[in-house]
């Protein structure tokens, strides 16, 4: 792993704290922000408030960090780190981070911090790497992972539709082992107390 500023700090950027169930109502809108927005999410529809409790507690039950990012006592963010999506078993160590920003704050360096937080919370369960699905005209998620040390390691064109068009979907990826041991061989995520989430 190359450090830098962004992607070596040992803590939680300020104002993130692992969510809770009351938080889940104010996650829903901000996914769904997303989601309509028609073309930075893979997501189509919006979601209510029973399919993402749904969706939030099968991550829950897998033990996968989810967490918001408060500003002014007010949920504006939220992230997840689940196992990657393909060859669970083979990727166990490979962790996939899914951040979600309000409208309004996109721009402000929330997506920075959550991304650093993404980061801490990947080392801590115990992952050697970190990847981040992007649809390629999403310049400000390319632009985040970039910053944090994160590089292209693949690119699937076309497979991503939005009405009458395609985009490509491209995978970047961040190596968090230390230059010297990147090439030994670790047993599984080790759980730590806040696994549960419960």
């Amino acid at each position: 792993m190359t450090h830098n500023r962004l992607n070596s700090r040992p803590d939680l950027p300020r104002g993130v704290r692992r969510y809770t169930p009351d938080d889940l109502p104010v996650m829903t809108d901000i996914f769904n922000e997303s989601a309509l927005g028609g073309t930075s999410s893979p997501v189509l529809r919006a979601f209510s408030l029973k399919e993402m409790t749904f969706f939030v507690e099968c991550f829950v039950k897998e033990g996968d960090p989810i967490y918001v990012l408060e500003r002014g006592g007010e949920v504006v963010a939220w992230l997840i780190v689940n196992r990657f999506c393909w060859g669970a078993q083979a990727c166990r160590l490979t962790g996939e981070v899914s951040i979600y920003v309000r409208n309004d704050h996109i721009g402000s360096g929330v997506g920075i911090r959550l991304g650093q937080a993404a980061v801490v919370l990947a080392k801590r369960y115990g992952f050697e790497t970190l990847v981040a699905w992007i649809i390629e005209h999403n310049e400000a998620s390319k632009r985040g992972v970039q910053g944090l040390g994160a590089t292209q390691w693949g690119r699937f064109p076309g497979i991503a539709r939005f009405a009458d068009k395609r985009a490509d979907v491209v995978l970047y990826g961040l190596d968090l082992m230390p230059i010297d041991t990147a090439s030994t061989t670790v047993s599984a995520p080790v759980q730590t107390l806040e696994a549960s989430l419960a």
